[in-house]
């Protein structure tokens, strides 16, 4: 559910470039920033900033100042700094310890012990007395560095962030093959061209599905005059020689046209005498009023635009996550 996902998708004619790379963003946050669009066609980049402030990536983590944000997402290009999520605790009886929770985007505990490790070996930091991996599916990533008395946890804190990936930096390149051609893509020209895709494949939908209950519709219409006289339908069709004479029989007595008359031939005798005039009557009515609900969608721009807007709420009542990223 990131922001990236929103633009990969074939049908738009919108890729994904080998040289892309957007962080993921929160789900909820982008669909709060598409409704707003469509409602506010011309929004800002500062209006949209409003509902996405920034990236929310899967492993947590704290961003560092948002001016390289800013940046990304009014011109498609920026960085950011995105530290680990760390809290001084006493870690046993007389030692204190900085246990980390969260980690910077695709950094590893491994890497952290390691660079750790190193910085320790070669006496570039002091005070580290153990290191412990306590990660596990129940309570997830926990990483413990253990301090030696009289070091001071959080001085010992700022120097690991400065010498370590526990702080790293993630650069911000929003190329995309629009139609074919790339293009550095700002915030709002991301939105705008996924939003223009939704209006488009949901207008084809709607489109759709109203020529299938235009062509019911007319089917229902041929067979409620049909069962009005049911046995001189039936009579017509056994005493006919052919399809064709049956065709033409049925047309002419009935006021019937062909899409019609072939329905009636293609049912068999026993399905057409079980059909229910009432049921029917119930099935025209409620296609009558699906057709009127689909044109004022087709014909209605705001329409279109609100519809959009409620199915987007449902994907993100459905896969929507809580922001994990401070």
């Amino acid at each position: 559910a990131a922001l990236p996902n929103l633009l990969v998708n074939g049908s738009t004619g919108i890729a994904v470039g080998m040289a892309t790379n957007i962080p993921p963003h929160n789900l909820v946050e982008c669909v709060q920033a598409l409704k707003h669009l469509l409602r506010h066609p011309d929004a800002s980049v500062a209006d949209l900033i409003r509902f996405i402030p920034g990236p929310d990536l899967p492993t947590g983590g704290k961003i560092v100042g948002l001016e390289g944000i800013a940046d990304a997402y009014a011109s498609g290009r920026g960085s950011f700094k995105i530290r680990a999520s760390a809290r001084i605790e006493q870690t046993s009886p007389r030692r204190k310890g900085i246990v980390i929770t969260e980690l910077p985007y695709m950094i590893g505990p491994e890497r952290i012990m390691d660079q750790v490790s190193t910085l320790v070996r070669n006496k570039k930091i002091t005070g580290i007395a153990d290191m412990k991996d306590l990660t596990d599916l129940t309570h997830g990533l926990r990483l413990v560095i253990e301090i030696r008395n009289g070091i001071n946890p959080e001085v010992l804190l700022e120097q690991l962030y400065k010498a370590t990936k526990l702080e790293d930096s993630f650069g911000i390149n929003m190329v995309a093959l629009v139609e074919g051609q790339p293009q550095t893509l700002s915030l709002r020209d991301a939105l705008v061209v996924y939003a223009d895709h939704r209006l488009d494949v949901t207008l084809r939908r709607t489109r759709f599905q109203y020529k299938k209950a235009a062509d019911r519709l007319h089917l229902v219409r041929g067979l409620l005059l049909a069962i009005l006289d049911i046995d001189d339908v039936i009579a017509i069709i056994r005493g006919s020689d052919d399809a064709t004479s049956a065709r033409a029989a049925l047309m002419d007595a009935f006021d019937l046209d062909e899409i019609q008359a072939n329905h009636i031939l293609d049912l068999q005798l026993r399905r057409l005498t079980k059909f229910s005039r009432i049921d029917l009557e119930k099935e025209r009515d409620e296609l009558e009023r699906r057709l009127t609900d689909l044109s004022q969608i087709i014909d209605n721009d705001d329409q279109l635009r609100a519809l959009v807007a409620r199915e987007l709420d449902e994907v993100a009542a459905t896969h929507g996550t809580p922001r994990r990223t401070v």
